[in-house]
């Protein structure tokens, strides 16, 4: 029993420190290119060097981190082909779990919305980034939720850390309009309660592909957080 216990307190340090620093990655806690060193991180975390050791194995083994020979590890910098690939990703699924949701949506699923959106308001007005941001992604997970398509987004949530790390540094540019986020929200929220699938595809597609569109203003803020491998731009728009 008590080898199972430490067994157990073992698994839940590494499950403590693979999340903390994967935040701090995400966040820019950690920016990239910054040296990651296992001495720093144990006395951050207040724990031992196995649990963060074995971490730092499964950040790399994610491409969040790069180990350089003979010199440490450090944050790997984000790829905008991973960054385009995540919102090609989202984009295609996101569709079709909006539409499911005009079907689905009830009288909870609606105030569950309303008051997302309400905070993101809230956050607005304060200037919350972190709430903002946070707000941003209740929204598009209550998506999934409405449409009963919860381990969809457990899922992607595996698969898009490069995509999420952009989407802070958005948040964190000037030039970016959040009122007009918060007004494209509004829209879907509207064709979704009203029932209509069409409008909401529609909807849902041009949000997620804008997303992308703004990449130069991010890469002007943060020149030195990307790879420089964007995909070339293609057209889009309403048939």
């Amino acid at each position: 029993m008590a080898d199972e216990q430490t067994q157990e307190s073992g698994e839940s340090l590494q499950l403590r420190a693979y999340e903390t620093i994967r935040e701090g990655i995400l966040y820019a806690t950690y920016a990239p290119g910054d040296r990651l060193q296992v001495k720093d991180l144990c006395q951050d975390l207040d724990m031992g060097r196995t649990p963060v050791r074995e971490s730092l194995v499964r950040l790399r083994q994610e491409g969040l981190v790069e180990t350089v020979p003979q010199s440490g590890t450090y944050v790997r910098c984000i790829s905008l082909r991973s960054v385009e690939c995540a919102r090609y990703v989202r984009e295609t699924l996101e569709r079709q779990v909006a539409v499911e949701c005009c079907a689905r949506i009830d009288a909870a699923g609606e105030e569950l919305l309303s008051q997302i959106m309400h905070r993101a308001q809230e956050a607005c007005a304060s200037h919350g980034t972190r709430e903002f941001f946070d707000s941003d992604n209740e929204f598009h997970e209550a998506l999934y939720r409405i449409a009963g398509r919860d381990r969809v987004w457990e899922w992607l949530g595996t698969l898009d850390m490069d995509l999420q790390r952009y989407r802070w540094l958005r948040v964190l540019t000037e030039k970016l309009d959040w009122n007009a986020i918060m007004h494209q929200h509004d829209r879907i929220f509207d064709a979704i309660s009203g029932h209509d699938a069409e409008e909401t595809d529609f909807l849902v597609s041009n949000h997620l592909h804008l997303l992308f569109e703004e990449s130069s203003a991010v890469i002007d803020r943060f020149p030195t957080y990307f790879i420089e491998d964007r995909p070339q731009k293609q057209a889009h728009g309403r048939a």
